[in-house]
């Protein structure tokens, strides 16, 4: 595979690829890594609250639930919540490696009826014009430089996983700086296809004549029907510096995200049910569940029917079944199928629809 995700140093991510669905499913969501000067008491105490404040913000995304009354009183006992941490040295930089109770981590969340996101997130390709030395160009994947190291550490922060373009031949040759800076998102769109990724952000940061920078960026999604592509969410502002404008374009984005892809708990009794079709074997119905079972949605799961090829699960939802839709849009694994039956004839209403329209679903997991 020709993409290197950039996702940081120490985490995993594993991406899955499909026609329809391109996700990432990050792991290790209750880990975090901060930088440390030494080892003292005060030192791995301030750590590991960073780290806590850190890993409550790759769950929910949400970065006013810091200031929740109970988020604070954890963030405060950060031991209460851990499992483990340890040091690590590398290039001469001492890191501490803290990783938290998950399930509590996740329990924290609901209790204070915030949003939790799921391990499963889209994948964005990062189109960015910088100008520095008096020179522009797109940042590519190979390069070295600082702010290539730095967008590594906000996506291992934020839980967001991010491709940035090769610019190999057929980048250079479908793409300019000035289709990124004048925003000509036809000419983009076609050059993103390759990559095969969920959304694409189209971008630019540059000096100010008072010495900061001004960025801009907006958010497009990698498929679209019709013939303009729309943008999802756009930001612009004028900031300190290059680190602060990479901020605050992955606050932007990820914001967007969760607003379409956390889910708190409504405090509903609402459920729904998903058939799949096409089980062959008992380890599909094990995998599907599984699956099922760890969606932020999603209370619980239950097989309710198992009829021929054909398996029914009743599901107890968190959120509404629109929430629920948008996850399992994001999954490679699953292939939805639309199925027309005829409605009985007869009807008082001439004008009613003859079919009603079913959506099955078909596990392509291995």
């Amino acid at each position: 595979m020709f993409k290197r995700l950039t996702y940081g140093l120490f985490t995993t991510i594993i991406l899955m690829v499909a026609h329809m669905a391109v996700a990432a499913e990050v792991t290790e969501l209750d880990m975090s890594i901060v930088k440390v000067a030494d080892r003292t008491t005060k030192t791995k105490n301030n750590a590991l609250t960073q780290a806590l404040h850190n890993v409550i913000l790759k769950n929910t995304g949400n970065k006013s639930a810091l200031s929740a009354p109970s988020i604070v009183a954890a963030l405060n006992n950060p031991t209460a919540l851990i499992r483990q941490f340890g040091y690590q040295e590398t290039d001469g930089q001492q890191y501490l490696h803290a990783t938290f109770d998950h399930q509590k981590i996740i329990q924290l969340l609901r209790d204070a009826q915030l949003p939790v996101w799921g391990s499963q997130r889209p994948l964005t390709l990062i189109w960015l014009s910088l100008q520095q030395d008096g020179q522009r160009a797109i940042l590519n994947d190979s390069s070295t430089s600082e702010n290539r190291a730095y967008i590594d550490e906000l996506a291992q922060a934020r839980g967001l996983p991010v491709l940035l373009p090769m610019m190999d031949l057929d980048d250079a040759m479908n793409v300019s700086i000035s289709d990124v800076r004048g925003l000509f998102v036809d000419a983009v769109a076609n050059a993103s296809a390759r990559y095969n990724t969920d959304y694409f952000i189209m971008s630019s940061i540059e000096p100010t004549a008072d010495n900061q920078f001004h960025y801009s960026m907006v958010l497009y999604p990698s498929t679209q029907s019709g013939v303009l592509f729309n943008p999802l969410v756009q930001d612009a502002g004028v900031v300190a510096d290059i680190d602060s404008a990479l901020n605050q374009m992955f606050l932007t984005i990820s914001e967007y995200y969760v607003s379409q892809y956390a889910v708190a708990d409504s405090g509903a009794a609402l459920s729904t049910q998903l058939t799949f079709i096409d089980i062959t074997e008992r380890k599909q119905l094990v995998d599907i569940e599984n699956y099922l079972t760890q969606l932020s949605a999603v209370k619980q799961v239950s097989l309710t029917r198992l009829q021929g090829g054909a398996a029914q699960f009743t599901l107890a939802l968190f959120g509404t079944k629109e929430d629920l839709i948008r996850l399992l849009s994001l999954e490679s694994r699953i292939k939805p199928q639309s199925v027309l039956t005829p409605m009985p004839v007869g009807g008082a209403d001439p004008l009613a629809p003859s079919q009603s329209e079913t959506i099955n679903y078909i596990w392509l997991g291995h």
